[in-house]
């Protein structure tokens, strides 16, 4: 059995005493800090059937490796059909995917965990996470996070009729009629690089594009990767000069690539690479993953897939490619590289997007309570409903949109 560290002990005796409080806590670990374990040992200490329910197959394989720490393998049930199996035991894990059609199958579950749960979307309540949780009762419901914030959609009205809408962070305690209740633990990624539990990030601002110089997308809601690739056309040799740098000083190179297409060129011309993006199939994932974990691949090009539930300590050198407004997509991919290794002080970043000269260094980006409110912070101040992307809808628009909802029967339009 693992001895948990002092934080995680008090982060476990916070939930187990707000087990008398109504609605939902959110229990906010900083990425590497070990929320597999605070898991293993509340679900220990609570004694009685619990449901924990996670994202991914990657992540639930992950916490149950944890949990069979603490207990016998006969007390764990796993419900997932990416994993073949759908049992139960006194500790059930599960992917929400798996489960969201049959809720009559956990009625009796009065107790729920939630790993990673600011993907729940839960304004939505027509969502598999929500609709789940409805159909089965009321449970006790505990979320567990590094990030306790998403993106979300604001809206301003001017004077001249039009609606200006933002793209905005907002914490998921903040939202409108919040599921969430309260923050009832939080431990912050400084804590834990004070505290010896991380390293600290080495940048090098190599940037070959500004923020400003990126157009946003169609929809105003993250920047247009497509231009963003063209206008980078030139810097080719630029970038691959960048990447044989992050060689020279890392041993394992994660380079976080903004399209398919971007990764597989890219490691056409770095002969000791692979690529994983959504296209590579789940054995050939599993084999670079691990030859990379050896040593035998020294550089992963990777497409929106290595940024959550990535555990490899020995990372010690991330390219960032994928330009991004997001605290928390920026936060998850700095993240990977933050953990622990035998004679690792620190990782380096290189930055060619200028994603830390926008949002902050990462350490330095928080969750803090100001007054009687949670703050989303960085160094560079802070982001909570902070406008990230706007544009205008003409009247017309708006008038014209709200006409087709009717005629759908869009019945919260009438």
């Amino acid at each position: 059995m693992y001895k948990l560290r002092q934080y995680q002990q008090d982060a476990v005796d916070k939930l187990i005493w707000s087990q008398k409080l109504e609605g939902a806590d959110i229990c906010v670990v900083a990425q590497g800090g070990g929320k597999s374990l605070i898991i293993a040992e509340l679900a220990h200490r609570l004694n009685q059937p619990i449901l924990i329910l996670q994202p991914s197959l990657e992540i639930l394989e992950q916490n149950v490796e944890k949990m069979r720490t603490y207990v016998d393998d006969s007390e764990i049930g796993i419900y997932s059909a990416s994993v073949g199996r759908k049992d139960f035991g006194l500790y059930t894990f599960a992917t929400i995917q798996s489960v969201y059609k049959t809720p009559e199958n956990f009625n009796h579950f009065k107790q729920i965990i939630i790993d990673e749960c600011d993907l729940v979307p839960v304004t939505n309540s027509n969502s598999m996470f929500m609709s789940f949780l409805k159909n089965i009762g009321s449970p006790k419901v505990i979320g567990m996070t590094g990030t306790p914030y998403r993106m979300a959609k604001m809206y301003e009205r001017l004077p001249t009729g039009e609606l200006l809408t933002h793209t905005t962070t907002k914490l998921i305690n903040r939202q409108w009629n919040p599921f969430w209740k309260r923050i009832i633990f939080n431990i912050t990624t400084q804590d834990l690089i004070k505290q010896g539990y991380l390293v600290p990030i080495k940048y090098l601002d190599r940037s070959i594009i500004q923020h400003n110089d990126i157009p946003t997308n169609i929809s105003r809601s993250d920047f247009d990767l497509e231009v963003y690739e063209e206008k980078i056309k030139s810097k080719e040799d630029e970038i691959i000069g960048n990447i044989f740098l992050g060689m020279e000083l890392g041993k394992h190179i994660l380079v976080f690539c903004s399209s398919i297409d971007q990764a597989e060129k890219l490691c056409s011309i770095i002969s000791c690479g692979e690529v994983i993006t959504s296209k590579t199939s789940k054995k050939e994932r599993i084999r670079i993953i691990t030859d990379f974990k050896k040593g035998k691949i020294k550089i992963v090009f990777n497409v929106s897939v290595l940024t959550v539930g990535f555990d490899f300590p020995e990372l010690d050198c991330i390219i960032m490619l994928r330009p991004c407004r997001s605290i928390r997509l920026f936060g998850q991919m700095c993240g990977r590289g933050c953990r622990p290794a035998l004679g690792k002080k620190f990782c380096w970043l290189i930055d060619l997007v200028a994603n830390s000269k926008n949002l902050g260094k990462y350490e330095t980006i928080r969750i803090e309570k100001i007054g009687s409110k949670w703050e989303i912070l960085s160094n560079k101040g802070s982001f909570h409903n902070k406008s990230l992307f706007n544009y205008k809808i003409p009247k017309k628009v708006r008038e014209k949109k709200r006409l087709h909802s009717l005629e759908q029967g869009d019945t919260q339009n009438r």
